[in-house]
Parts: C-alpha cells; sequence; structure tokens
C-alpha cells in the first residue's frame, strides 16, 4: 500500500475540510487582489467578446447560440433576429451547453447547469409561443424529436446504477412521451460504455455509436420510430462512428490500419469510399449528393469534397491556421464553423450551387496583434513533436505553453479568450500538440495512453525545453487531463518551468478512479486496481511523486469545490502535499464554477487570478 496522508481531503462532506480548502483559498485571493483586479479587466473584455457557434436550420429558420457574458439561443427569420432564450434568466452562472430543434419548426429543447455542474435540466418548449412543455432534470444529451412532442434522449447515469442494474458510470437512451420515460437502448451495456445518438439527414434512422472509453465503438441502427428494430451494424474492435444514411446504406468512418480514418459504406458488407490519405479525418457530413469532409495536416483543418461514390471533387484550404470545430447539414445545405487563433469565429454556409459552394455568411474579425507560426522539436525517443507559437509583435520573453495530450483530443487553432489576455499582459502562447491527442490519427493518440501515457509528458518537456534554451521564463499551463500532464512535468523536472497552473486536474492516478466518474477513464489510463497498471501508474502519478527534498516551480492549483466530473480533492491534496514539504504553492477554489465551466464572467475572474499569481511569480513578488 502507498501512504496517502492527505486521503481526508477526499471527505467534502466534512466541514472542517470545507472550511480549510475555503479559507487556504481567500489567502490566495487576497494576494492576487492587486494584480488580478487589473487583469480582470483585460479578461473581461475578451470573455465578453460575442462567439456565434452550433448554427441548424429547420422549416422555422435559422438557429444559432451565442456566448458572450452570457448564453443565449436564438432564431433568425423573416429577415429579423430573435433571443429565445437567455442564461440570465435561467439562474445565477447558468450555461446553455446544448440545443436541440425538430423537423417541423414547432418544437426546440436546450439542457443548461448551474454554476459549472455536469447535473442540469432539459427544457422543451414552444419555438413561436416559448411556452415550456416539459422538463426533464439530470446529465442528459442526444435528443432526438419524434411526431406528436415525442422525443428520445441519452441519461447519464454518475452514481448508484442504471435501471437494469448495471453499476454507474452509464449510460441508457430513454423515449420521453407525454411526461413518462421508457428504456429503449442500452439495456445491459456494461459500466463505462457510453452512447451517442443521432439522426440520419433525412430523420429516417437512428445513428448510434456505443463506446468503451476512447478505445473502440460499436455502431448501431436501424428506423428512427422502432428502436425495438436497432441493431448493431458494425463492430471492429477499433473507433468508428456513423456518418449518415444514403442511398440504403450506412456512410460511416473507420480508424483501422494506420487508423487516420477512411469513408466506408456498410449494407451487410463494408465498402471502401475514400482510403486513407495520411492525415487524420476529423468529421464529414452528406451535403446533397456530396460528401464534406475535414482533415487534419499537421494540427490544422482543410476541407475535402467527394461525390457520394467517393471520388475527389475539391478541396478547400484556409488563409492562416484553422479548426472546423463543427460539420453540419440540413438535407440539401450546411455549415461550416471554423475557429482561429485571432479571430473568435467565421461560419461558411454550404449550398448547392455550381456543384457545391461555401458562402461565408458571418465573422468576427481579428481582436489581436499577434502573428501564428508553427514549429517542430525532436522528443525523447526522435519523435516529431509539432506546436503552435502565438507571438506578440512586440516581441516577449516571456511564454505559456499550454498542452493536453489525451483522450483523442486534437489541440488545432482556437479562439481561447485566455490567450489574447495573456498575449496583451506581454506573453506569447504555444500550442504544443502531443501524443495522447489525435492530431496525427488514432495511433497518436494510442502513442499517449496507459503505460505509454510518459510519452506525452516528454513531449512537451520537449517543446519547453526548445524556449527555456532560447533564454525564454516558461510557465506551464494545463487543465483537467493537461492538470495531469503539467503536475508530472514538474514532478519529473522540477526546474524546467518557472511557474505551474494546473487546472481542475487529475493529479492522483491511484484513485482517481474511486472520485465521482473517475471509473470512466480506465480505458484512457488504465486501471488502479490491476497490479500491472499500478505498476506505471505509480511510476508518473503526480501526486504519489512530489519528494520533499526537491524544491518545485511556484505552482497554482485551481478548481471548482462543486466540480461533480474531477473531484476537486486532486488539487486539494497535491496543493496541501506541496505546501507540506514548504513549496511555493496557491490553491484558488472556485464556488461558481466546475468542469463543464461557468458564466464568462465567473471565468474572467479565475483567469485573472491565475494570470495574476504567474507575473507576481516572474516578478519574485509572491
Amino acid at each position: 500500500m502507498v501512504e496517502d496522508p492527505f486521503e481526508y481531503l477526499e471527505d467534502l462532506r466534512n466541514p472542517d475540510v470545507v472550511n480549510w480548502a475555503l479559507s487556504e483559498s481567500r489567502r490566495c485571493v487576497e494576494r492576487l487582489k492587486g494584480v488580478s483586479d487589473r487583469v480582470f479587466g483585460i479578461a473581461l473584455r475578451y470573455y465578453s467578446t460575442p462567439v456565434l457557434y452550433s448554427f441548424s436550420r429547420n422549416r422555422a429558420g435559422l438557429f444559432f447560440l451565442r456566448r458572450d457574458l452570457a448564453y443565449s439561443i436564438n432564431l433568425v427569420r423573416d429577415g429579423s433576429t430573435e433571443v429565445l432564450v437567455d442564461s440570465r434568466n435561467l439562474g445565477e452562472d447558468a450555461a446553455i451547453h446544448s440545443y436541440y430543434i425538430d423537423r417541423e419548426g414547432r418544437l426546440f429543447a436546450y439542457f443548461y447547469t448551474l454554476k459549472g455542474s455536469d447535473v442540469g435540466e432539459l427544457v422543451v418548449a414552444e419555438v413561436d409561443t416559448l411556452s415550456v412543455v416539459d422538463r426533464v432534470g439530470g446529465s442528459i444529451s442526444d435528443v432526438v424529436f419524434l411526431d406528436g412532442g415525442r422525443y428520445y434522449y441519452v441519461r447519464f447515469f454518475r452514481e448508484g446504477r442504471c435501471p437494469d442494474g448495471v453499476e454507474a458510470p452509464c449510460e441508457r437512451v430513454f423515449l420521453r412521451d407525454g411526461g413518462r420515460d421508457e428504456a429503449v437502448f442500452g439495456e445491459g451495456l456494461p459500466r463505462s460504455h457510453f452512447i451517442s445518438l443521432a439522426t440520419s439527414t433525412d430523420y429516417s434512422h437512428a445513428l448510434l455509436r456505443v463506446s468503451y472509453g476512447w478505445a473502440r465503438d460499436t455502431l448501431y441502427a436501424g428506423p428512427l420510430g422502432s428502436p425495438s428494430r436497432w441493431v448493431k451494424v458494425y463492430e471492429g474492435g477499433f473507433r468508428s462512428r456513423l456518418v449518415d444514411y444514403v442511398g440504403g446504406s450506412y456512410l460511416a468512418v473507420l480508424y483501422d490500419g494506420e487508423k487516420f480514418g477512411k469513408l466506408v459504406k456498410v449494407c451487410g458488407e463494408v465498402t471502401e469510399l475514400v482510403p486513407e490519405r495520411g492525415e487524420y479525418l476529423q468529421d464529414a457530413a452528406v451535403v446533397g449528393r456530396y460528401i464534406v469532409a475535414s482533415y487534419i495536416r499537421h494540427a490544422s483543418s482543410y476541407l475535402a469534397v467527394f461525390d457520394l461514390g467517393g471520388r475527389p471533387v475539391r478541396e478547400v484550404t484556409f488563409d492562416e491556421p484553422a479548426s472546423v470545430v463543427r460539420l453540419s447539414s440540413h438535407g440539401s445545405s450546411g455549415f461550416v464553423e471554423l475557429r482561429y487563433f485571432t479571430k473568435p469565429y467565421e461560419v461558411l454556409e454550404v449550398l448547392k450551387s455550381n456543384g457545391l459552394s461555401f458562402k461565408k455568411i458571418t465573422e468576427h474579425p481579428r481582436v489581436m496583434d499577434a502573428e501564428v507560426t508553427e514549429g517542430f522539436v525532436d522528443s525523447y525517443d526522435g519523435t516529431k513533436v509539432h506546436y503552435f507559437w502565438v507571438r506578440r509583435r512586440a516581441g516577449s520573453s516571456k511564454v505559456v505553453v499550454y498542452g493536453y495530450g489525451g483522450f483523442s483530443v486534437a489541440l488545432t487553432p482556437l479562439f481561447a479568450p485566455w490567450i489574447p489576455v495573456l498575449i496583451e499582459m506581454g506573453y506569447d502562447v504555444v500550442v504544443a500538440n502531443l501524443r495522447g491527442g489525435s492530431e496525427y490519427g488514432e495511433k497518436w493518440h494510442e502513442a499517449g495512453m496507459r503505460d505509454r501515457k510518459v510519452n506525452v509528458f516528454h513531449d512537451y518537456i520537449a517543446v519547453a525545453r526548445r524556449f527555456k534554451s532560447a533564454g525564454y521564463k516558461v510557465v506551464g499551463l494545463g487543465r483537467s487531463n493537461g492538470g495531469l500532464l503539467i503536475g508530472a512535468v514538474i514532478t519529473m523536472e522540477p526546474g524546467l518551468l518557472d511557474v505551474a497552473a494546473i487546472g481542475y486536474p487529475v493529479l492522483d492516478m491511484l484513485r482517481f478512479h474511486k472520485l465521482y466518474i473517475g471509473a470512466a477513464w480506465i480505458p484512457e489510463y488504465g486501471n488502479p486496481d490491476d497490479p500491472r497498471d499500478r505498476e506505471y501508474l505509480v511510476k508518473y502519478s503526480p501526486y504519489h511523486n512530489i519528494r520533499g527534498e526537491v524544491r518545485y516551480p511556484p505552482t497554482i492549483l485551481y478548481t471548482g469545490l462543486y466540480d461533480d466530473r474531477v473531484h476537486p480533492a486532486h488539487a486539494l491534496k497535491f496543493y496541501a502535499k506541496l505546501r507540506s514539504y514548504g513549496n511555493e504553492a496557491c490553491l484558488r477554489l472556485e464556488t461558481s464554477s466546475g468542469h463543464a465551466s461557468s458564466s464568462p464572467s465567473v471565468i474572467a475572474r479565475e483567469v485573472a487570478d491565475v494570470v495574476a499569481f504567474i507575473e507576481l511569480s516572474l516578478s519574485r513578488v509572491i
């Protein structure tokens, strides 16, 4: 057994634990206040910058989400825009996470949470009158409307058991009819298997994916209105997903072979349409008689258009590094939603004219005076690691290196308000594309999973060293799985980073599976109860590798008291252990934010405190 002197900090029902944590946080925030108040004004300006996203169409008009200092669902019809829902009317620090529309333009639904919780409420309302017709509480996703006001939804069971007795975490699909729920899919699926549900573009078929962690998928489908006829259509022991149902066949993406992704037709047997191209196939949609696919090339997106037989038609590239964050189709048209480091959003409508055209319908101008360059470094084993460098035109001697490296998440260009905050405060920002993501396909992801997780840390160290050796002050920043990354880096290479900022982190790799929904991450990290997995987990677990004789860089740990995804104890225990050995550390505990984020103003204040800690640490004031 490994001794854990701070295990008691996992008990958030103990008022002594909570009072201690809040007291430490108040002490931290008070020390930062002078600088933080100045940074907050800058942060609030960028966090109030509007971002438009999740565009959809039905017979009622054009729908989209808007985020500035609040969240709103908007509808454009007859040339005017109306706000259907404003998060400020839903409760304190409310955030709207998703919305869904029916085919007829009569009903819409939205899921929102308070103070960053993953648990919230689904509200169903009429488009014309905004009258609420139904409410469902819990962790809800993937709503698909049927006729007569009925709809399917996926419910995530976080604790206890699913209705069929399977231990949580688990998911099931329900049919909601007249306020009554009926479980219609997923019975007997084991723990930590998760379900995604969508409909074909023509609303004829349900498309389902059952995922075991981030390792393998099984595909199911069938007539939309007959869940008893939803059957397995493909299983390959690797990642895969359904795109659409076209001409009597299913269009799917399979990540087998070299695992970059290929497009296939599934109709009993599998027919290859578009083979692997040596670049990661990120997404695809059917628009009219064409397939629009987004690929990633060195962590930037481009589009490729094919006919329904898989023959290439054209490619669409962008003037600067960009991300296709969403592809959607509404039959004869669709949307491509883009993000840039320097520009909050750009939206293209895909139209059936001259074969297929891409028309820009809205965008936000650039918001910061910076240039984006790219580079590569060699990791410890010779692997080339790509990074983006967002550079101040006036130059800088300080750089924040951001990373994640896990769960197949690709760090492609994205407007994150904290980046222009740091640019304005005199920093450069580097975004590192580490193994564990999907920037170079699923093999790149697998190279950062389980017993190969240390590759992620070494990749990050190589990028940070490149800037350290050039004379920069280097700040490490990571959140969630990225918090694990920074925690591992400072325990592996204590002298590398000048400051560390660790947000909402996973840091105890021997008990993560016992805290909240941590068991869901076993496919990615390994199982601490398995002696073979435990052997490699304990070697890098940041919490267990803090040593008393070592000095670590000044470190701020920030998390949410009500984070119900990653238990706050990861941050509390790591902070307590650092402090017990006399290290410089600050604990910042938010009471209005969880893992699912919160209102932009709350996040702006949190970012201001983190930046203030970095500023003061580099100037040796703290």
